[in-house]
């Protein structure tokens, strides 16, 4: 009985821990929220407090109804370059986790090396040879800059290709002695094997995409072509420094995402721990 009750106590105090930790990352958010509805002054006060004096919904309407940036095309933008650089990021994934994984071929060994070498590079050290090979080209000021470089992503081709290897052999040594191929093997077999772990490379990609920051930066200099990411940070420009509408602006931005992870939780966190485990 003692027993029992000393579990039933350790099982209330981590409870406690957890739940404890997790408000203290869901702070930020509540403060993102609240921000969103005070007038600016209220943001940054000495006085501050929660929640404001007199709820400004009126934020939200300037935000979307702003005649110099327009949030609708940030959004559109954005999905656009969210949509095909993740449906992209997939399939090239899924394909090259599948050869590391599954065939054999003459260095494998040492060109997945070089391939994970590059997962130890910044992102800032591609900006200027992705500047002159995009303006060279004429994809400056154009969306595809931004959508293309998340065509190949190393660490997404390592979690599908541990996935990948924790499948056993042979279920692609039955497909062969009915004469299936590598491209019957992948689709028909391996593929819907690795629902959880698309998924869950599905739900991090989309987040890359959809926050990208930096690129747009450098590489989309017209307001019409805006992401979210700049209409954020066109209200902190030092000729506005809007804290409220610069918060309902990003309180507008998280709501796909907020989406998109309540209905894939369940399969991302499995597909995490499977490609972590695995292999």
């Amino acid at each position: 009985m003692k027993m029992k009750n000393k579990k039933a106590f350790c099982a209330v105090v981590k409870t406690v821990i957890i739940g404890l930790l997790s408000l203290a990352f869901l702070l930020p958010l509540v403060w993102m929220v609240t921000s969103s509805v005070k007038n600016t002054n209220e943001v940054f006060s000495a006085n501050w407090r929660w929640l404001p004096e007199v709820w400004k919904w009126e934020n939200y309407a300037a935000v979307w109804t702003d005649p110099d940036v327009s949030m609708l095309q940030a959004y559109l933008n954005t999905g656009f370059i969210t949509v095909l650089g993740t449906a992209a990021q997939l399939i090239i994934a899924s394909l090259a986790a599948y050869a590391f994984a599954k065939i054999k071929f003459q260095g494998k060994g040492f060109v997945f090396t070089l391939f994970l070498a590059t997962m130890m590079m910044p992102t800032e050290v591609t900006i200027v040879p992705r500047f002159i090979l995009f303006k060279t080209v004429g994809l400056y000021n154009n969306l595809w800059s931004i959508i293309l470089p998340h065509f190949f992503n190393a660490t997404a081709i390592f979690l599908l290709r541990q996935f990948y290897i924790g499948l056993p052999d042979d279920l692609m040594e039955a497909a062969k002695i009915d004469g299936a191929g590598h491209a019957r093997i992948f689709a028909q077999i391996l593929l819907p094997l690795t629902k959880a772990s698309l998924i869950s490379l599905m739900v991090l990609s989309f987040i890359s995409c959809w926050n990208e920051y930096m690129a747009p930066l450098i590489f989309l200099v017209k307001k019409p072509l805006y992401t979210i990411s700049q209409v954020i940070r066109w209200y902190m420009l030092d000729d506005l420094q809007r804290y409220d509408l610069n918060m309902a602006a990003a309180t507008s931005a998280i709501i796909p995402v907020v989406i998109l992870f309540i209905f894939c939780q369940r399969y991302f966190v499995e597909g995490i721990a499977t490609s972590g485990v695995k292999g």
